[in-house]
């Protein structure tokens, strides 16, 4: 009888995939929220170290060129992950990953904070996993949010990772002055956990039925399809602005900081002509995210890149510590405009051949492998014939970049942008 009604029970029953999700704790707007918080938290954990590395050198009895490594670590690690962590969002979900890369984040922070030369190495490249999979994966899920507003709400991660960057110097330069090499590392990793533990939490839920759940992507990998990709209009402008973007930030936070140092600068001093950087940087992108669609354009971005590759002009002139500021200050505006538009250049294109990840990774090697190489070659270079050669590598490169990317842009569009700008 109990074997009976069990029988006549089962096909009542419905399998855990039949059954409706269940809705996340958090809405879209908060999940937009805290998303945007992580790149918060992240900008500032990328630019907390910049005014530290002449006290770091001098502690560790580093050279240009190993001091030039250790800011280039994070580069190297995130010029190695991008691409596989778009390949696993698209396979597997962004939102594992990116809560992976946030706990890796304060992780890394911990790791930084300690008072031993291994152990912050490891920690920098454990930040530049981190940072890798952030950028592809937290892209990829604001864009699996992102319904409706063509790439709208990518921009607006750019601007708080920028104010995130505006504050780090602020963070290490000033905490560190007073309290030690440590602390800033591990307010980091507090303020990550802080938005870790909602987040993980607040996102969760049920797997979505069978019927309705998105296949996996499978992105080809081949050559041949690399380099179609790359001739998209959209994700070639996007990583040609990208790798001059990588290279110009790159060679500023080694350079300037080494020069501004050797004039006599105290790191809280460094770290406010940073952060001042970073006011413009977020003013300007804010500036473009409200421009909208009249910003998101190929002519807009070619003229940016440009406009990139000369700013470091006043550095390479000399002039002391005014000319140094001054170029930082120069390189912040295009550097906005590149941060913000890029993405969105890459994801209105995006038509299936390749998922939203693995497009994104793609974009992130790219300012990775210039983010490594030429703070590298520049700290080679400054080691050997000055500060004037170091800045002369990224900005002859950047400008042959530049002008390729305003030879491929349509001139209708950049010119139409200008004039439709309301001032």
């Amino acid at each position: 009888m109990l074997t009976t009604l069990l029988i006549e029970r089962v096909p009542r029953l419905q399998r855990l995939d039949d059954l409706p999700p269940r809705p996340p704790r958090l809405r879209p707007r908060q999940l937009l929220t805290m998303l945007y918080a992580l790149f918060l938290v992240t900008g500032i954990a990328q630019s907390a170290i910049v005014p530290l590395l002449p006290r770091l050198a001098s502690v560790y009895g580093l050279t240009p060129s190993e001091t030039a490594m250790l800011l280039a670590l994070p580069g190297l690690a995130t010029l190695a992950i991008s691409i596989p962590a778009g390949i696993a969002a698209d396979r597997f979900g962004a939102r594992q990953a990116t809560l992976a890369a946030a706990a890796l984040i304060v992780v890394s922070s911990l790791m930084q904070a300690a008072p031993a030369l291994p152990v912050l190495v490891a920690g920098r490249i454990v930040f530049g996993v981190a940072f890798g999979v952030l950028w592809t994966t937290g892209m990829a899920w604001l864009s699996e949010i992102d319904t409706g507003t063509k790439g709208g709400r990518l921009g607006p991660s750019v601007t708080c990772s920028s104010v995130g960057v505006m504050a780090g110097p602020a963070v290490g330069g000033i905490i560190a002055q007073h309290f030690g090499l440590g602390v800033p590392f591990l307010l980091i990793a507090g303020i990550g956990l802080l938005v870790l533990v909602p987040l993980g939490i607040g996102s969760y839920s049920e797997r979505m039925p069978r019927a309705v759940q998105r296949e996996p992507l499978a992105p080809h990998t081949s050559v041949r399809a690399l380099i179609a990709l790359m001739r998209r209009p959209g994700v070639a402008a996007g990583a040609g602005g990208l790798v001059v973007s990588g290279a110009v930030s790159g060679v500023s936070q080694l350079l300037i900081t080494l020069g501004l140092h050797q004039y006599g600068l105290s790191t809280g001093k460094i770290g406010l002509a940073f952060t001042s950087s970073a006011i413009c940087y977020i003013a300007v992108s804010a500036w473009t995210v409200k421009l909208g669609e009249r910003a998101r354009t190929l002519r807009f971005n070619a003229l940016a890149t440009f406009a990139l590759s000369l700013a470091l002009v006043p550095a390479l002139a000399g002039g002391g510590p005014p000319a140094l500021v001054l170029a930082l200050l120069l390189t912040a505006v295009p550097r906005a405009v590149i941060g913000t538009v890029a993405y969105s250049l890459a994801a209105e294109e995006n038509d299936g051949v390749a998922g939203e990840g693995f497009v994104f990774g793609m974009l992130n090697g790219a300012w990775a492998g210039a983010m490594v190489l030429m703070p590298l070659l520049a700290g080679a270079l400054d080691q050997r014939g000055g500060a004037q050669v170091g800045f002369l590598a990224v900005i002859i490169p950047s400008c042959l970049i530049a002008c390729w990317l305003v030879a491929r842009s349509r001139p209708a569009d950049g010119w139409r942008v200008l004039f439709r700008m309301r001032w």
